[in-house]
């Protein structure tokens, strides 16, 4: 267990005991030091949460990304399907225009 040292205002400033101003010194590092943990854990905290944020939009991306992705590719497929069959349709219709011909 730690000790808690606690000196007198009196003896602060009159310096009466040198232990008690090394005590109060440590004591005011420690503090000081436990500040700075306190301070620095709640930016890690705070880092942790904004890459929480931005690995969820990341994700977010790279589906939005794939499913265009995959409709691109739907409506080339689809495209090409479709001029194959108009193509075909004109071959049949030249045909039958020139078997009414003949």
């Amino acid at each position: 267990m730690v000790h808690r040292y606690r000196t007198t205002r009196s003896q602060r400033r009159n310096g009466c005991n040198a232990l008690f101003g090394v005590v109060d010194t440590l004591q005011g590092e420690n503090r000081r030091l436990s500040r700075e943990v306190r301070r620095l854990r709640r930016r890690i905290s705070d880092l942790e949460e904004e890459l929480d944020e931005r690995r969820i939009r990341a994700v977010e991306m790279v589906t939005e990304n794939w499913q265009q992705e995959e409709r691109y590719s739907r409506l080339v497929v689809e495209r090409n399907r479709l001029r194959a069959q108009v193509a075909n349709l004109e071959e049949r219709l030249r045909n039958t225009r020139v078997g009414r011909n003949n």
